[in-house]
C-alpha cells in the first residue's frame, strides 16, 4: 500500500470521526478526535496571533483543561515550546524531565496527572497558528504511527480553524474539509505564503487570491501553484502582485 494510500485513510478516518461527532454536537470536537486517533488521554490546542501572546481553543480528557489553563497561566510546556520553536516535543516522562525550559511545568503538570507530553506546531505554509499539545496518564515516548497522526492533526487542525474562521456552518466542519479537493490544501499553503508576505490574515490573503484570480481570468488552482511555485508574489510596498522573470 502506497504513503498517499495511507494517508488518505487516515484523513479520511480523522474526518468520520468529526462527522460523528458533529452529529452529537461534542463540545471540543477537534481536541477529542486528536485524542482518539492517537490514543491518549487528551489534548489541547492553543492560538496564537503572536508569540508570547496565546489562547487556549480546546481541550480533552479529565487533565486536558488544567494542562492547557497551566500552559497560559506559566508561559512553559508542550505547546508553548512546540509554537516557539516549530518543531514536534516530546516528553516521555516528566519526572524525570531535563527540560531547563519548564522547570515550573512539569512537576505542575505530574500533579495534575500527566506522566508524559507531546507538543506539535500548527501552521499553514509560513503562517504560525498554534500548537497541538497531547498527553498520557503513563510514560513512554509516541510510536511512530501516533507521531505520524499528530503531523497529520496538527494539518487538519490548522485547516480546520480557518475554515472556520471563514464562516463555515455549524454541523458542517467536516464535509467542508473533506470537500476540499480530497486533501488538496494548497489554497491554505498559498494563502499562508501571501499573509506573511503581505502582513494580512490568512482570511484576507485568501480574498485577495480569489480577487487576483478573477481579475486574470484564471483559475484559482492556477493562481495558487504559481504563488507556491514562487513564480507569483504579493508586494507589500504598493500593495501589488508580481511575477517572477520566467
Amino acid at each position: 500500500m502506497s504513503a498517499s494510500t495511507v494517508t488518505s485513510r487516515r484523513l479520511l478516518h480523522i474526518f468520520d470521526l468529526m462527522a460523528l461527532g458533529e452529529s452529537d454536537g461534542t463540545h471540543g470536537l477537534l481536541c477529542s478526535v486528536a485524542a482518539e486517533v492517537t490514543g491518549l488521554s487528551g489534548a489541547m490546542i492553543v492560538l496564537a496571533s503572536s508569540f508570547p501572546a496565546m489562547t487556549g481553543y480546546c481541550a480533552s480528557g479529565s487533565a486536558g483543561p488544567a494542562l492547557m489553563d497551566l500552559e497560559m497561566t506559566i508561559g512553559e510546556g508542550p505547546c508553548v515550546e512546540a509554537y516557539r520553536s516549530e518543531i514536534a516535543v516530546e516528553e516521555g516522562d516528566l519526572r524525570a524531565s531535563l527540560n531547563v525550559n519548564w522547570q515550573s511545568y512539569a512537576a505542575s503538570a505530574v500533579a495534575l496527572g500527566a506522566r508524559a507530553v507531546f507538543g506539535f506546531p500548527v501552521r499553514m505554509g509560513t503562517v504560525r497558528l498554534g500548537a497541538l499539545g497531547l498527553y498520557r496518564d503513563r510514560t513512554g515516548p509516541l510510536s511512530e504511527e501516533q507521531v505520524t497522526d499528530a503531523f497529520l492533526l496538527a494539518s487538519v487542525i490548522g485547516r480546520a480553524v480557518l475554515t472556520l474562521q471563514a464562516g463555515a456552518a455549524p454541523g458542517s466542519l467536516s464535509s467542508e474539509l473533506l470537500d476540499e479537493a480530497m486533501f488538496d490544501f494548497s489554497l491554505h499553503q498559498a494563502a499562508g505564503m501571501i499573509a506573511a508576505q503581505g502582513e494580512m490574515s490568512v482570511k484576507d490573503a485568501i480574498v485577495a487570491l480569489r480577487m487576483h484570480a478573477f481579475a486574470e481570468s484564471q483559475s484559482l488552482s492556477d493562481v495558487t501553484a504559481s504563488v507556491i511555485a514562487r513564480h507569483l508574489h504579493y508586494q507589500l510596498k504598493g500593495r501589488i502582485w508580481l511575477k517572477d522573470s520566467q
